[in-house]
This record gives structure tokens, sequence and C-alpha cells, in this order.
């Protein structure tokens, strides 16, 4: 899971750790009179991650109504909680995993399946399911059965007239708010923690379970949904694509799932909520493995674009404005279009201090303790007023 590590300044001094950090910024005892803006030294970004996409171009139909008539056999077998599967035709190995690898994207209340063997000749083939946790059909079923009324009580929660936006925005909240990253499970293979039934029955999920979770709400909601796998920072990882409004866009809900020493900050982000392939690729690849992989292109649909909180220009103006509008809330969370005007940002917040000579601090001075994430450009900031 992506972690954004914490770091404190107090009284102007910073101690610096790391890319990312949760900085705790007191004013000083007499406000800051208001002065010009000051000249920047010119910030080079970092180096451009050049990841590219597997290719996106779809594969005959003939193959396709295959491997979808392949994957429809076997999810009407596993269904019926079935662990040997017998085929009357030729099928090899290339082709079944390209079925499993289907069904599991498509039809993520299967949870149960941890992998399979088969035997195969000219005229037949027998698939035998490995069961995770060696659990019997009527476990299955009881456990299917949990499933289905968790998912069917947080969708009786959604407003029927608010648009998919919306819809997606409360699911993707909800999900962070009641799961809990299983960090004890990240290297344990596939167990609950990595199924829907663990994110949404026991609230204890690794990504694959938050995607999972998320897709099987989403498709619910008749919101098109599905998973993509990979690398990010050098772990593999799950994610979630989306379509709304005809466009499609990547969602993270694992990251947007804060884990961080200082609890001030473990309310719910959206740096990873309805992005782009050109913030998504700031921090992962994509597996080679067959899996459909959308063109999103558009942030029409971007948490913070629809919040009037994306800065395409740093201007100190437009963080006082938002400081005074969030006063009575005491936290924001701003995106910027470009690493120089979020690195322009941080510097003349915070090194140069002019953050205190915003209107909400002018008179008495306060307190901010502010997060970076140097992925998404995003910052964090909780503050209140002194009296």
């Amino acid at each position: 899971m992506h972690k954004i590590s914490i770091l404190l300044l107090l009284c102007g001094t910073l101690f610096l750790n790391g890319c990312s950090s949760i900085v705790e910024f007191s004013s000083p005892t007499v406000p800051l009179a208001t002065t010009s803006y000051t000249d920047y030294t010119e910030i080079t970004s970092p180096e451009t991650v050049r990841a590219t996409f597997p290719h996106r171009e779809t594969e005959s139909e003939t193959v396709i109504q295959e491997e979808a008539s392949l994957c429809e056999i076997l999810y009407q077998e596993i269904s019926q909680y079935k662990t040997v599967i017998q085929f009357d035709r030729k099928i090899d190995t290339e082709e079944m995993a390209l079925a499993v690898s289907e069904l599991e994207r498509k039809h993520p209340e299967i949870f149960w399946i941890n992998g399979y063997s088969m035997k195969y000749n000219d005229v037949s083939a027998e698939v035998v399911l490995k069961v995770m946790n060696h659990y019997q059909p009527e476990d299955l079923r009881r456990m299917s059965a949990e499933l289905d009324n968790a998912v069917n009580e947080i969708l009786a929660t959604v407003n029927p007239s608010d648009s998919d936006y919306e819809k997606a925005l409360q699911i993707h909240d909800y999900l962070v708010t009641h799961t809990e990253y299983d960090e004890a499970a990240v290297n344990q293979g596939k167990g609950l923690w990595s199924t829907a039934y663990g994110c949404l029955i026991n609230e204890l999920a690794v990504c694959q379970g938050y995607s999972q979770a998320f897709q099987i709400l989403m498709n619910r909601l008749g919101i098109e949904c599905g998973i993509c796998s990979g690398d990010a920072k050098g772990e593999a990882h799950a994610w979630n694509y989306i379509k709304l409004n005809y466009q499609y866009y990547w969602a993270d809900v694992t990251w947007d799932d804060p884990v961080s020493e200082n609890h001030n900050f473990d309310w719910v982000h959206h740096g990873y909520f309805l992005i782009d392939d050109n913030m998504l690729l700031r921090s992962r690849t994509f597996e080679t493995n067959g899996q459909f992989v959308p063109l999103c292109v558009s942030l029409d649909e971007n948490y913070f674009v629809r919040n009037g909180n994306y800065l395409q220009e740093y201007y100190f103006s437009e963080i006082d404005r938002r400081l005074t509008e969030h006063a009575d809330e005491g936290r924001i969370e701003v995106m910027f279009a470009t690493w120089e005007a979020y690195q322009m940002a941080i510097q003349d917040l915070f090194v140069n201090e002019t953050v205190w000579n915003a209107e909400i601090f002018r008179e008495t001075g306060g307190n901010i303790t502010y997060q970076q994430d140097d992925d998404m450009y995003v910052l964090r900031l909780i503050f209140t007023v002194n009296d």
C-alpha cells in the first residue's frame, strides 16, 4: 500500500525526510505583514516516468467469443460451488489460463478460487479447482449470501437520483471509511484479505480486496468498472477503471485510504479518485496479462476539478481564498496541475512563510499541519486560528 511519511515543522524549522510529508507549522507570535510575491529560482521537475501501456487493440472477435464462452461455462459451474469441471472438447493450458483470468476480472463475487489444475487430451479436459481455506460448499453458500447482503445494504444508502459521479464518490468514501488496510497480509498471498468478502464483511483487505469491492458495487449500480493490475513503486498492486459520462477514469481506493502516524490525516483522501493516464503513470506500470486497459484522458469528473480545487498554477490568492472558505471545516485538499506549481506552493507558503499573510491568520496567527503527496501534486492542510 502507498504510504505518506510524516515530518514535523515547528515555528519555521523544517526537517526533511523523503518525498512526501506531514508537517506541523505554527505561526510566529506576531503575524507577518502582507508582502509582495517572491522571485523564484526555476524549479526543475523530476524525470518523467515514461512507462508504456499495454496494447489497447481489441483482439479478434473469434478469440473474444471463445474466451467469453469458456469463461461463462466456468462461471456457471463455479457458481454452483463445483470444484471439478468437465469439458467435452480439447482445451489447452493457455486457453484455460486466459479464461480463469477473465473470470477473476469479471466476477469478483467468485472469491474463493485459489488456483487450479487440469488434465486434457484431444477430445476432453478436466479442471480441478483449489478452494481457499478448504471451504466446503455449505460454507461458500453462507459466505456468498453474507457478501450479497452486505452489497445490498450499502446500495440501499445510495440515492437513485444521484449522478453516477456522486454514487461513485459515495462508494469510494464508504470503502475508505469502513475498511482497514491489512498490512500483515501484504506478503501472504491470496486470502480473504484479497477479496471483496474480506473488504465488505471483515472490513480488512489489501488492494485486491478494495478493488473487487469497488467493482462489485459499481457494477451493481449499472456503472462500468473493472480491475487492472501491475507494479506500483516496486510492489504488486491492483486498482480500478470506471466509466462516467462516456469517459474512462482511474480510481485507486486503496491509496486513498491513509496510513500514517499522524491520525489527524486519517480522513478520506481523493488524490487517486478519477484521474487520467498521465497521473497514473507517475506511480505504476501494467502487467502484460491480457487485461483490458482503457484509455483515460479526461479530467472532467476528477474530484479536484469538480470541487474547484485543481490549480493550473500557484497563486497565493487562490490558497488564501480557500482557507477562508473552509475556515469552519479547518481543512482543505488541493491538487496542482504541474510539479512546478506544486513546488512553488510549498516554497512560498511554508519556506517563505507567506501562509501567515492569509486573511484568517493576519490578526491572531494559528497553526497548520500539511501533508505532501509528491506523486499526485496534492497538498492537504489542517488548520486552526488562534483565539
